[in-house]
């Protein structure tokens, strides 16, 4: 999750409140206080502290003073998520203006301490500090470990066994909003191993990731990673990793293969899936023909052992694609397309041969193979699957031009596929304008039969038909088959809004009234954001004002509601 991208990682309820928050100006005090760690306050009910640690315009972690715990992520965070992309983003505009602005801070006052504190003074206070703030003690040593003569392996796996432990409640488990205490010391040390390595400190560099790797599996067992912060630290850890195998000379890269040709099988790594960074990593650490032919020999141990075990097919395909994709790569391009062949009951593989055949026109084996992988997968009950192959022979229906084909596989896929309008439109383009009247009449008519009371699926099917046909009259009355979806209604409504501006805005009206007929604060902002987009249609002031009425005298007995009605739509003074 990203700066630029967190909008489609939260709940829209959500979303809207931070946006609101963020808005009304309810962010104060943003602050970067450190490399990547920023922390604000944000004034709700009460005033709660945020503090957001990024890396670039990557979001790691987050945490909240507030109460919250109905999901991974509050409306307080979110609003210092928008509060922390525009100040970047003024800053990318106006570089020179936000430099000069800058309040000064009180960096010239602490040196001027720690040039007059005597050294006793100092060291007594730290260690006072250790006892107050949990955590610090660990960042400290994280920080300074360099200067320990301690040998680093022994020193970094005791120092993240520490954080650990500080980290743990009562009951040995680390819960969502404790998450932190582990996760910021954790990026910490990746940040350190970062700065290692630019050093040319390779070997202490490697020494941190590794222990990084072997621990934080472990931990994941016993921590609610629901943000996803704990991966991260392993996503950033294999990072380092990486740019540590393609700097390091050949005997390191040797003693890094076998490292990862003994990692690669334990069962702690394939638990959250991190087993394929270390065989994504492999190949690129061959440098002998007695590696190749371990790492081929670790692949066919683990691809049997994957093979019964019904639970592990995915697994079973990225084995063998890794063992193929190394096999063109080593110029063996015989054994890997018999590798394909031997595995086309695999969807994966059976594709890289229609692929193929389809690369040399030969349309007769693709659609073969098609045909094939419609049997097997009607045999398995995998309906994912028989879809995927239709939609492949609808393809090669269109590559040769056979309209035949492409309506029999248009029709039946606009039908199994949740009336997919892409391939409406894919049947539409075989038929002259005169013949398609009939023909898309005989469709609405089949999607009216499907049921005696039609499901929003059906509804909405029939919504995008009329859309496509621009047949508003049809559409307008479809929409009002459903009177209480403002979602439904939301869709369509600039198509109508022209045409049919009164009909819309009974439509609305009747919507949100039924929206409002539901409890919660989420449901009286979510009706509040509607009155207001109401509000700018043609018409719709006078609209919102006697909803506005109607909800303060039906609903006077709903606090909530009434707080929200008042800050969104004051009272005018009489």
């Amino acid at each position: 999750m990203t700066l630029k991208d967190f909008e489609a990682h939260v709940d829209d309820v959500i979303l809207g409140r931070g946006l609101d928050y963020f808005q009304e100006e309810n962010v104060d005090n943003l602050e970067k206080v450190a490399s990547g760690l920023w922390m604000a306050q944000v004034y709700g009910t009460e005033t709660y502290s945020v503090e957001v640690r990024t890396n670039r315009t990557q979001i790691k972690t987050w945490d909240c003073t507030c109460p919250y715990e109905h999901g991974p992520i509050c409306k307080h965070a979110v609003a210092v998520f928008y509060a922390i992309a525009t100040e970047l983003e003024s800053r990318k505009k106006h570089p020179k203006k936000i430099g000069a602005n800058k309040k000064p801070i009180c960096k010239d006052e602490v040196k001027e301490i720690l040039k007059k504190t005597d050294k006793k003074e100092l060291e007594t206070f730290i260690i006072a500090q250790f006892r107050d703030f949990g955590g610090l003690k660990n960042t400290f040593v994280t920080h300074f470990s360099e200067l320990l003569d301690e040998d680093p392996d022994t020193k970094y796996r005791t120092l993240v066994r520490n954080i650990y432990k500080a980290a743990k409640g009562r009951q040995g488990y680390i819960d969502y909003r404790g998450t932190k205490k582990l996760v910021i010391p954790l990026f910490q040390l990746v940040e350190k191993a970062e700065r290692l390595l630019a050093e040319k400190n390779q070997r202490e560099a490697l020494v941190i990731v590794k222990t990084l790797i072997e621990e934080v599996p472990v931990m994941m067992l016993h921590v609610d990673d629901s943000d996803g912060s704990t991966g991260s630290v392993m996503d950033d850890a294999f990072e380092v990793l990486y740019a540590i195998a393609q700097k390091t000379p050949p005997m390191v890269k040797d003693g890094l293969f076998e490292y990862c040709h003994d990692e690669f099988p334990k069962e702690k790594y394939r638990n959250f899936g991190y087993e394929s960074n270390f065989l994504d990593l492999m190949p690129q650490l061959i440098t002998l023909k007695e590696q190749e032919a371990k790492f081929y020999a670790l692949l066919d141990v683990q691809i049997e052992k994957a093979r019964l075990d019904n639970y592990s097919k995915y697994r079973l395909v990225d084995l063998i694609k890794t063992k193929i994709e190394y096999l063109k790569k080593s110029k063996r391009n015989k054994e890997a397309d018999a590798l394909v062949e031997k595995n086309k009951e695999h969807p994966d593989f059976r594709m890289l041969l229609i692929d193929k055949a389809l690369a040399q026109k030969n349309f007769e084996k693709a659609k073969k193979l098609c045909h094939e992988g419609i049997t097997v997968s009607e045999e398995r009950r995998f309906a994912g699957h028989t879809r995927q192959w239709q939609d492949e022979l609808l393809n090669i229906a269109e590559k040769e031009n056979n309209i035949k084909d492409i309506r029999k596989y248009a029709v039946k896929l606009y039908f199994d596929n949740w009336y997919s309008m892409e391939y409406y439109q894919r049947l539409k383009k075989t038929y002259a304008r005169d013949e398609w009247l009939d023909i898309y009449e005989s469709i609405i008519k089949k999607i009216h039969g499907t049921g005696q009371r039609a499901s929003f699926q059906e509804v909405t099917a029939l919504a995008n038909i009329f859309t496509e046909e621009k047949q508003w009259s049809r559409l307008l009355k479809q929409l009002q088959l459903v009177p209480s979806s403002l979602s439904l209604l939301d869709s369509y409504a600039s198509y109508l809004i022209s045409e049919y501006p009164n009909e819309l805005l009974d439509c609305y009206e009747v919507a949100i009234k039924f929206k409002a007929k539901d409890t919660g604060r989420s449901i009286y902002n979510e009706t509040a954001r509607y009155l207001k987009k109401l509000e700018k249609m043609q018409g719709g002031e006078e609209r919102v004002e006697n909803l506005v009425l109607f909800f303060r005298n039906t609903y006077n007995n709903r606090p909530a509601m009434m707080q929200v009605l008042e800050k969104k739509f004051p009272r005018k003074p009489i």
